[in-house]
């Protein structure tokens, strides 16, 4: 296999205004399997937290992995091949991910966030990938927070009636419907 490109944007943000958020890529091609190999390595003030690696063979996606860390820490994958997808997250750690979908099952976006309901980290998802989210979203999502707090012990979900629960959700919805 040999290296075809490498793009270094070190001093480049990939997000608009946002200078917090940097790329790195790869790409190399491996003749004998016709296959090109992609990584991209996210970081977010000098940190990285989020490592995307995609084989594709005749401008299909054939693979594509994706792995989420914090402060240095692996917190979570997600892997898509051609015919599924899975997610995992790592156990033991003082972070946790959750993921949101859209209601066509497709997935929406990430985030990961501490056990007091902190998000320290999100990333939005197109066509499978996921990419940071700017960080001015990390704080509007954070400014939230305490509301969202309140759903987050598991005695809150299992004390709680399904009926009252879905009726505390839509009404966080409606307070925050932005």
């Amino acid at each position: 296999m040999r290296t075809f490109i490498v793009f270094v944007l070190s001093c480049v943000s990939a997000f608009g205004g946002d200078t917090s958020i940097q790329v790195t890529s790869t790409v190399d091609t491996n003749a004998a399997t016709v296959s090109i190999y992609t990584t991209d390595v996210f970081t977010r003030n000098g940190q990285t937290n989020l490592i995307r690696g995609a084989e594709s063979k005749a401008g299909k996606l054939q693979c594509l992995v994706q792995k989420f860390c914090h402060a240095g820490v692996f917190i979570g994958l997600c892997i898509t091949t051609k015919d599924s997808s899975f997610f995992t997250s790592v156990s033991g750690i003082p972070y946790s991910m959750s993921f949101e979908f859209w209601p066509s099952k497709e997935i929406r976006s990430a985030v990961v966030v501490t056990k007091d309901g902190t998000i320290l980290d999100a990333f939005t998802c197109t066509n499978g990938m996921f990419s940071p989210a700017e960080s001015s979203e990390l704080a509007r999502a954070n400014s939230i927070t305490p509301d969202l707090s309140h759903f987050l012990p598991m005695s809150h979900f299992t004390n709680t009636t399904p009926q009252d629960f879905g009726r505390e959700g839509e009404q966080f919805i409606q307070k925050h419907q932005e």
